[in-house]
């Protein structure tokens, strides 16, 4: 698949696989927008690449709608969504101090699962309402 010029959405752009697959987009030519919690990372990430950076919680709608929306306002409707941001604490389901916090585990399923539906959802949406190529 050729990617050049293509608009690509990834998400958790901002450090680990979403930074480098980031990397290997804008080496192909892609139009890359990184979405991150982390700004901060998400900049330097998109400085480096010459791509945008954009403020996202992948768990809450508004929040990635607006990403969503930014980034297409600046390289048309994504057609490649990857799914980087995630989340993996590190804790047993015993350990010292008693139980797994079962909100620290509603937080990881939060990121990794729903905040994942979230943003395929919403850019397929965005997809299929764009002119074709």
């Amino acid at each position: 698949m050729d990617i050049k010029n293509l608009a690509v959405v990834i998400t958790g752009g901002g450090s680990g696989m979403g930074a480098e697959t980031a990397r290997h987009m804008a080496k192909a030519g892609a139009k890359v927008a990184l979405l991150d919690v982390n700004i901060a990372n998400a900049e330097k990430v998109a400085a480096e690449i010459g791509g945008i950076a954009i403020a996202c919680d992948v768990t809450d709608e508004a929040s990635s709608k607006a990403a969503l929306d930014a980034a297409a306002a600046k390289h048309g409707v994504a057609r490649v969504l990857v799914n980087c941001a995630g989340i993996a604490p590190g804790a047993r389901i015993v350990g010292k101090d008693g139980a797994h916090d079962l909100a620290l585990f509603n937080k990881t399923i939060g990121v990794n699962l729903v905040g994942s539906f979230n943003m395929l959802r919403l850019a397929a949406h965005a997809m299929s309402n764009a002119e074709a190529l």
